[in-house]
């Protein structure tokens, strides 16, 4: 009996750890709007894209489709926002922003998390977003210039930050929110103090 009860415990354990580690890895979706600075409002498409938080590695990975930015702000930073006390942390580079993404000809990336985020522990963050920066700060892989904040629209200066591409972090209690025309939507517990993304 003591055998056939090992026998049962050993599959379930088996699953509880493939559970965590498959929540620990799982895809999240990256949206974005258009109404940002190298958009043409009336025939581009918002980008979009994924994630994936390695919890083992500390890392986040994923890819992006019709990310486009204005000239002179080809260089992708991620920050983690608190959507609620509109606060944002650096979290690292992206890289150079990859033209033509439309398909399968995707732009891929990778980003070390930060010691304070290890474990997935982002505490009142709740979405990782990206932002175009100039591209004075970049060289290769290389960061010449760190920002100390992230971008706003110059087209849209009540935009601020600016996220070309947003999606929720894991363990995040907030879901994606709809703004009542087309396709405006925000990650954010709070959306009236977030502006909606068309």
């Amino acid at each position: 009996m003591t055998k056939f009860i090992r026998l049962i415990a050993l599959p379930a354990a088996v699953m509880m750890l493939f559970g965590m580690a498959a929540q620990a890895q799982s895809v999240q979706p990256m949206y974005g709007g258009l109404i940002l600075d190298g958009y043409d409002f009336g025939k581009d498409i918002g980008p979009k894209g994924s994630i994936i938080f390695h919890n083992d590695k500390n890392e986040i990975t994923g890819y992006y489709t019709g990310l486009k930015m204005p000239p002179g702000r080809r260089a992708i930073f991620a920050w983690v926002h608190d959507t609620v006390n509109q606060r944002s942390r650096y979290l690292g580079p992206v890289g150079w922003l990859k033209e033509g993404t439309a398909g399968t000809n995707k732009g891929r990336f990778k980003i070390k998390v930060p010691k304070e985020f290890r474990g997935g522990k982002f505490g009142s963050y709740e979405i990782i977003g990206f932002t175009a920066e100039p591209t004075k700060y970049l060289s290769g892989t290389k960061v010449v210039t760190r920002p100390k904040e992230p971008s706003g629209s110059k087209s849209l200066p009540s935009l601020k930050p600016a996220y070309y591409l947003f999606a929720k972090l894991p363990g995040a209690d907030t879901n994606l929110h709809y703004c009542g025309h087309g396709q405006d939507f925000s990650y954010a517990k709070a959306p009236e103090k977030q502006f909606c993304y068309d």
